[in-house]
């Protein structure tokens, strides 16, 4: 405990009545928080989509700027003052950091502003077709040509100081920020400055600086005081002597470190104001993105103190030793505290303490826990304490418990169990004691999570630097067991060779494209010089997305959650392996070996990547005929008596292949008898994986993820065209994509390098681009879907290697 200089309860001042501009010290320690990438994140996206539909404006935006424009203007001053009051705030934000010599914040607003400046130039430069008259925006919040500034640049730069200076500030003053905020983007809208859609991307423009700077340089956790927890400890009526900081925290609380008058150590955990992990975008970001073993189940503060103190007072009931709960409260100022009477010493800071006599306990106090319906999730060396000479054993922060009777969960808990207990006292030791402890049925069920995926973050570090195999523990356990060990799914391992082809058929495709189609590569060379380049940035970064999509339509196909970091890593991954072998023989080998490190049998890792396409191929194809049945438009596609007579003649050889194959595997018996037995047991995995596609949470993202994706491969050929010039509607560009798509998908040629392009061409010519324009434009896009993203794609997949993801 970091005792040294910490208050006694005594002389412990309490909290200043007044107001207080800021709400946190100067020296407060600064952090970096993954609620800031989520915030970053979404006011991109965000900005991305109002930068589309703003220019020209939606129906229902010229509808409220009529209702706007017919407000008696009587009321123009109040408008001018919420304004005005916004522009005051910030001033006095700096003027005060100035005063307090908050150099540190000072960086961070004049950062942020440099950052929103030339973003918000670049928006208007794109959806208008010319740079805003910027000096006019600033000094006056009336606009020369009302109704046209997109964003408003004064309303972006002044709520970029007040959100960067968001974490600094106290409770009030945050609140009081965030209404001037609110109150001028409506002024601006009801003085004529600019549209909703304008001064929504001022906004998302200051919000996405703001994260973007508190990413760099971190932000203040805006913990409570040492001072703040004595005084609330004393109105509760926690008698402590000696308080201070713990030398470990956890992340989204402050941990306190406390010894009552009688010498026994407590430990408070304090749930601050500015506690951003237990908010519900940084809450349900974690969850989703990391999957974290142990990570909180709950949104709020106080929801996730009331969940630890049941938890804990469970598993006491349940007989397990852990920490006792002393008191749980809340303070005026919004914080919301747990005390915990700890036990024990936790093994990582005693790891001589482990013995086969711990190892033994430990499983007990396992079985123990889960006769109670209780998981823990967090079975590590951090959590496992010894207590007594008698090293009687105990589990510790039960923060993400969950009450359960799923059993994956259980397996997932007796998986880090048997890893705790490797590290502890060894392989050999720890598989004999496993054995012992579970039996062979439930060691069978616990094999599978023996994985990375499953594991503490503290275990994975452990197990990196300790070097070992998590593939030949699960072997010489299930050998143990005497237990046939699920075989893992073989890669076929991209090669340098395998590349170069690749690189060969690009320039292949080149060559035959000049050639045949008639394309002069001087006339491509001056289309690619008069693009505008600002949308082709744009469009490139639109062409990322798509995998993220992706990713969830394929944690809607998974029958049990998964984290979506590594899921949409192996989206990414994709693109490099799908380039360098044939795209459906790589993506259905490497997910069954993902979906296998993640605890699921081949079966349902089968089941996954087809339930994934036979859904995307549903969404195409109804996309498809919905566009051709609804809208005037056609595939005008003209086929020759040979064309339609060659494709029947290869459709032909396909089923007489299949034929022959079904024949020859049911007449020999020493190939059926295996194949058919394997047959059921995917049958059987598969189904099972198949059986929760009822739950709207999976069909939401499955067909969601889906949809999103061809919208967004849409939107990403369109705006290379209008890079070129040549606005493109978006039904017409869905039927371009979605038919190439399909094309492509019955084409085994990797990447569908050619046949992609030689449709898109097609498709962006006939709605009514130059032949040689359409050319550069598909390039374009096929340098930022198919040609660059395997550059990025190698380090996913070696990051999945790492991790043992795969």
């Amino acid at each position: 405990m970091n005792s040294g200089g910490s208050p006694r309860l005594g002389a412990v001042p309490g909290r200043l009545r007044g107001f207080r501009l800021f709400g946190a010290s100067a020296e407060e320690p600064r952090s970096r928080r993954a609620g800031d990438v989520a915030v970053l994140a979404s006011s991109i996206i965000g900005l991305l989509f109002v930068s589309v539909i703003a220019v020209p404006p939606t129906g229902i935006e010229r509808a409220l700027v009529t209702f706007v424009q017919n407000i008696p203007h009587g009321l123009s001053g109040l408008w001018r003052l919420f304004v005005a009051l916004l522009a005051i705030a910030t001033i006095a934000v700096i003027v005060a950091a100035a005063a307090q010599r908050r150099i540190a914040l000072i960086r961070d607003c004049l950062l942020a502003v440099a950052i929103a400046i030339p973003v918000a130039l670049v928006i208007a430069r794109l959806a208008q077709g010319a740079w805003p008259p910027v000096w006019d925006q600033l000094r006056t919040e009336h606009s020369t040509q009302p109704w046209t500034l997109f964003p408003t640049l004064r309303l972006a730069v002044t709520t970029t100081v007040v959100l960067t200076a968001t974490p600094h500030l106290s409770r009030l003053a945050r609140r009081i920020g965030r209404r001037l905020i609110f109150l001028a983007a409506v002024g601006v809208v009801l003085l004529g400055t600019a549209t909703p859609s304008g001064a929504a991307a001022g906004f998302l423009i200051a919000a996405a600086s703001a994260a973007a700077v508190h990413l760099a340089f971190g932000s203040c956790r805006g913990r409570p005081t040492l001072a703040d927890v004595s005084a609330a400890l004393v109105r509760f009526g926690v008698d402590v002597q000696l308080i201070g900081a713990a030398d470990r925290q956890s992340t989204g609380l402050f941990l306190v470190d406390a010894q009552d008058r009688d010498g026994v150590p407590l430990v408070v955990k304090v749930y601050g104001r500015d506690a951003h992990d237990t908010q519900l975008l940084t809450t349900l970001w974690r969850t989703v993105w990391f999957r974290e073993a142990g990570a909180p189940t709950s949104s709020g503060r106080l929801q996730q103190v009331e969940h630890e103190a049941l938890l804990t007072l469970l598993a006491n009931q349940a007989g397990v030793r852990t920490e006792q709960v002393v008191r749980v409260g809340g303070t005026a100022e919004d914080d919301v505290f747990l005390v915990l009477r700890t036990i024990g010493t936790a093994l990582a800071a005693a790891p001589e303490r482990w013995s086969p006599a711990v190892v033994e306990r430990t499983w007990a106090m396992l079985h123990t826990l889960h006769d109670a319906g209780i998981a823990h999730g967090q079975i590590d060396d951090r959590h496992l304490v010894v207590d007594g000479d008698g090293d009687e054993i105990g589990l510790v922060d039960f923060r993400g418990a969950a009450v359960t009777t799923v059993p994956e969960r259980l397996s997932t808990d007796e998986a880090q169990a048997l890893i705790a207990t490797v590290l502890g006292v060894g392989v050999d030791a720890a598989l004999s004691a496993a054995r012992a402890a579970l039996g062979a049925e439930r060691l069978a069920l616990a094999l599978p999570f023996v994985q990375m995926a499953a594991l503490t973050p503290d275990q994975r570090a452990s197990v990196r630097a300790a070097g070992l195999d998590l593939d030949e523990i699960r072997a010489r356990a299930a050998d143990l067991a005497e237990l046939e060990p699920p075989p893992l799914q073989q890669l076929r391992r991209v090669t340098w060779g395998s590349v170069v082809r690749v690189g060969l058929l690009v320039l292949v495709f080149l060559v035959l494209a000049s050639a045949v189609a008639g394309i002069d590569l001087d006339q491509l060379g001056e289309q690619l010089r008069n693009a505008a380049w600002a949308l082709v940035a744009l469009g490139f970064c639109v062409c990322q997305l798509p995998r993220l999509t992706q990713a969830v339509s394929t944690l809607g196909a998974a029958p049990r959650p998964l984290p979506l970091k590594p899921v949409y890593t192996l989206q990414l991954a994709m693109s490099y392996i799908g380039l360098a072998l044939p795209s459906t023989a790589a993506r259905v080998a490497v997910n069954i070996r993902f979906f296998q490190r993640n605890g699921l049998p081949a079966g349902s890792a089968i089941a996954i990547g087809a339930l994934d396409g036979a859904i995307g191929l549903i969404v195409q194809m109804t996309l498809l005929v919905s566009l051709l049945l609804l809208t005037p438009m056609s595939l005008q596609l003209d086929l020759d008596a040979g064309t339609t007579a060659g494709l029947a003649r290869l459709l032909g050889i396909i089923i007489a292949i299949g034929i022959i194959i079904i024949v020859v595997v049911l007449v020999m018996p020493r190939w059926r008898r295996p194949l058919l037995a394997r047959g059921r047991e995917l049958a059987r995995d598969g189904l099972g994986a198949a059986r929760g596609l009822q739950s709207p949470r999976r069909l939401t993202l499955l067909l969601g993820g889906n949809i999103a994706t061809e919208l967004l491969w849409a939107v990403s050929i369109g705006l290379f065209a209008l890079a070129f010039g040549y606005r493109i509607g978006i039904a017409e560009l869905l039927v371009i994509n979605l038919s190439v798509a399909l094309l492509s998908g019955v084409i085994p040629i990797p990447g569908g390098i050619g046949v992609v392009e030689g449709g898109l061409t097609f498709g962006l010519v006939r709605a009514g681009m130059p032949e040689e324009t359409a050319f550069a434009a598909v390039i374009l896009y096929r340098l930022s879907t198919t040609y660059i993203p395997p550059l990025w794609g190698y380090f996913a997949m070696r990051w999945l290697e790492r991790n043992q993801y795969l």
